[in-house]
């Protein structure tokens, strides 16, 4: 399945069209749903690149309110949707780039650590659960690592003008 997988990602219509509303979407979350998020109780456990436990998540939870919650749980959902699409447009990216899976996984895997953490931060905007918050944190993490190895190695192909 692999193996048919990325001639579908390197196609244009995928890495153009994908990737503009995968910018759209990101545009959408960041100037839309994250800055009410931010005003109440600062960035949201998704931007916090080094991770986090239940104390943290606990008290960023505490400051939103219930009104907070709420929107923050309609930016999880969003992101539920953002994360397949940006993983598909920098996949297929870096196969054009590199014509190799070991540079087209990462994004892939990135998004399904983001959609894992999505998953875990919904189920506990109720109550924070400590082995859940901490699976998260390092979820959100990994997610980080892969997306700024993706992010470099596509800008370093740029760079030396690959195709």
């Amino acid at each position: 399945m692999e193996a048919r997988l990325y001639p579908v990602l390197v196609h244009p219509l995928v890495r153009y069209g994908v990737g503009l509303l995968a910018l759209f979407l990101l545009l959408v979350l960041a100037f839309a749903l994250l800055p009410p998020i931010v005003a109440l109780a600062g960035p949201p456990p998704d931007l916090w690149f080094l991770g986090y436990g239940p104390e943290r998540l606990a008290g960023f939870l505490g400051a939103l309110g219930e009104k907070g919650r709420a929107l923050y749980r309609l930016f999880l959902l969003y992101d539920l949707g953002f994360a397949p699409i940006y993983g598909a447009a920098l996949s297929g990216w870096l196969y054009h780039f590199y014509r190799a899976p070991a540079y087209a996984r990462p994004p892939l895997v990135a998004a399904l650590a983001d959609l894992g953490e999505n998953l875990l931060l919904l189920s506990q905007l109720g109550q924070v659960r400590p082995g859940l918050a901490v699976l998260a944190g390092y979820l959100t993490f990994f997610k980080w690592v892969l997306l700024a190895f993706s992010l470099g190695a596509a800008l370093y192909a740029l760079r030396l003008g690959r195709r």
